[in-house]
């Protein structure tokens, strides 16, 4: 399916654009039963994803993946470190008006080159230019860890525009460079689904997660039933995994 068509859906069927819709068919049928419980449940909805304690139960069910320790780290028989892009800033002024990497990007880079440091395994950074004329993710992400990070990069996979691709691309460049196991990075709401497709392709991996988005905690607070921006935030991701998950599922 066209990549664009792909991206058109994936905005229609997540939050906030699957509220959207039902709102307005609510608005629209107002004076009709269907059209109130299509206005309840937008505002139902939009309520419960907001909150913190919804946004924590969607991630604790993706983010089952623990953190490495030190021992993992020092114990591990991989050869590299893959890092796997996750967007960009496009035209941002206080870079001369260059594209780079995004906050997101930089959470899983900045633990890459961290990782880099303590294990001495060189970097491999992967990601094309989805949506973008620009450089790739992976050239940007290459750019950041050599000149801020102090790091080294084995090279760059450009050509990917989704995780499945990212997988199949590498599976053949890291054959060719006799690479056999990889610490893979990423965020820990995203591993899950990573795991899916490099496994998949034939990758032995050792996950890497990082920036964990929800902390276990059995102390619920009334807090955690007052919405806000953030928890509205996480539950877009956590949607978009599981949503990912299934789609990849359907293309095996």
């Amino acid at each position: 399916m066209n990549q664009e068509i792909v991206w058109t859906l994936k905005t229609l069927i997540l939050p906030p654009g699957i509220l959207v819709i039902i709102g307005l068919l609510g608005f629209i049928l107002a004076r009709r039963f269907i059209g109130k419980l299509l206005l309840l449940i937008t505002l139902a909805a939009l309520y419960l994803f907001s909150t913190p304690y919804l946004s924590k139960q969607l991630m604790g069910s993706l983010e089952i993946v623990a953190a490495l320790t030190d021992a993992q780290i020092q114990s591990s028989k991989a050869q590299a470190i893959v890092v796997l892009g996750a967007g960009r800033r496009e035209a941002a002024p206080e870079y001369g008006g260059a594209d780079t990497v995004n906050s997101l990007h930089l959470e899983r880079l900045r633990y890459a080159a961290w990782l880099s440091k303590k294990s001495r395994l060189p970097l491999i950074t992967s990601g094309g230019t989805p949506r973008s004329n620009g450089p790739s993710e992976a050239t940007m992400a290459r750019d950041v860890l050599e000149k801020e990070f102090g790091a080294t990069v084995l090279f760059a996979e450009e050509q990917s525009r989704t995780t499945r691709d990212q997988a199949l691309i590498l599976k053949d460049l890291l054959e060719k460079r006799g690479i056999r196991k990889i610490l893979l990075v990423t965020h820990a709401w995203h591993m899950l689904r990573s795991l899916d497709v490099f496994e998949a392709a034939g990758i032995e991996v050792t996950p890497a997660p990082t920036a964990f988005a929800h902390t276990r905690s059995s102390n619920d607070t009334y807090f955690d039933w007052l919405p806000t921006a953030k928890a509205f935030y996480d539950s877009y991701f956590a949607l978009h995994e599981h949503l990912g998950r299934v789609w990849y599922r359907l293309l095996e």
